[in-house]
């Protein structure tokens, strides 16, 4: 039991003790008068225990949620409150646990058969689709000696989504089909739908064998030349995510995941990209053909999963935790990423005063991680609570 049940039990405890006391001093005394105290004594105990659990029955609450929020930003929810008994009821607590968060509200009177609206502010809920949640009616009248409580599910539909941030640019894109080396031996082409036919070449080292045009080829196999097609660079890449939502990591780290994920994936729409994202398994795949407010719904219903296959991903976001392949020649025990680009999320400084250890990365070993991805070659940034817009990957 809580220190905090104890403590509400010290002055029931307290009046049931003088109660016996003086009707046994009434006993061995004779004095009528003390009878009359203790019975009176008994009488608020009764009184006090049996009048808060009355209370309590009788409720019925219906919530009144807006349909979407955001995540972090306070929303104001309507309780309905009717009463379905006869006499009224006094001095009713309403906790209404919803969207992550806890809110309050206070009825000091409803009259029988009537119905109070009653107006609290969600401070900070959570990311999420949201069917329902538990409504506790409390009463602790007429003296605050017991309290009687209630329970009860209220359903309502409400979807928070992501928070989300303002993105200045997207990392530049790097043809898949390069290989790492001298930049002048490899092709310009870019891998892609978007990219439309510009004309027919010769072949040069280094381009992909789907390119080859085998029926101009066919005219110069004697001579051993082939031919390929040339593609006209895209002007607007397709860009694939890869989010890493590892259940290890606390909760606040991967809304942060999920955060820098949407906003990326907002502004390649805006920018008019294909977008492609892999969470690991999720109960609903990504849209087909994603617009703003279909991004947001599949983000706010994102779960802990399974890390991605980050490889021909344009960006990968992850938190910092030690992975058990190792980069060849790298000092730390940290797993190199496959994408184009690499965001880490800082599960430490998401930690805070809470835990100082825990499976995560040291200080020092995430900017590690991050010096290392970019000397071999990728954009990489580190992200922590504190984000400065517009944000960027550099």
């Amino acid at each position: 039991m809580s220190r905090k049940r104890l403590k509400s039990l010290g002055k029931p405890v307290l009046l049931i003790f003088l109660c016996i006391i003086l009707y046994l001093i009434a006993m061995n005394s004779g004095a009528g008068w003390l009878y009359v105290v203790s019975a009176v004594v008994a009488a608020t105990v009764a009184v006090s225990l049996i009048t808060p659990l009355w209370n309590a029955r009788g409720i019925e609450v219906v919530r009144r949620a807006p349909v979407v929020g955001r995540a972090g930003e306070p929303f104001r929810c309507v309780l309905e409150v009717r009463n379905t008994g006869r006499l009224a009821r006094h001095l009713l607590e309403i906790r209404d646990e919803f969207a992550g968060d806890t809110g309050r509200a206070v009825v000091t009177r409803i009259r029988g058969g009537a119905t109070e609206r009653m107006e609290y502010v969600l401070e900070n809920p959570w990311r999420g689709v949201y069917s329902g949640g538990e409504i506790t009616v409390e009463s602790g009248a007429p003296f605050g000696l017991f309290h009687g409580r209630r329970r009860m599910r209220v359903a309502s539909s409400t979807m928070i989504h992501p928070r989300t941030f303002d993105v200045a640019t997207l990392p530049e894109a790097v043809s898949l089909d390069a290989k790492q080396g001298d930049p002048s031996e490899n092709p310009t082409l870019l891998r892609g739908h978007g990219g439309e036919f510009w004309g027919i070449r010769e072949y040069r080292p280094g381009d992909p064998a789907r390119l080859v045009a085998w029926r101009r080829s066919a005219r110069g196999l004697s001579a051993g030349r082939l031919a390929v097609r040339e593609l006209a660079q895209e002007t607007h890449p397709p860009f694939h995510l890869a989010m890493n939502l590892d259940a290890r990591v606390q909760r606040e780290a991967r809304e942060m995941v999920v955060s820098a994920g949407t906003s990326l994936l907002l502004f390649a729409l805006r920018e008019g990209r294909e977008v492609r994202v892999d969470a690991g398994a999720q109960k609903e795949p990504f849209p087909e053909q994603p617009d703003p407010d279909a991004v947001l719904a599949w983000c706010a219903s994102l779960v802990a999963s399974r890390p991605p296959d980050p490889s021909g991903a344009s960006v990968e976001i992850r938190p910092s935790m030690p992975y058990s392949r190792k980069r060849p020649g790298s000092s730390g025990p940290r797993e190199a990423s496959e994408a184009q680009a690499v965001v880490l999320v800082s599960c430490r400084e998401f930690a805070g005063t809470k835990s100082r250890t825990g499976p995560w990365m040291t200080l020092e070993e995430e900017q590690r991680f991050v010096e290392e991805e970019r000397a071999a070659g990728r954009q990489a940034a580190r992200l922590g609570p504190d984000v400065e817009e517009p944000w960027r990957i550099e």
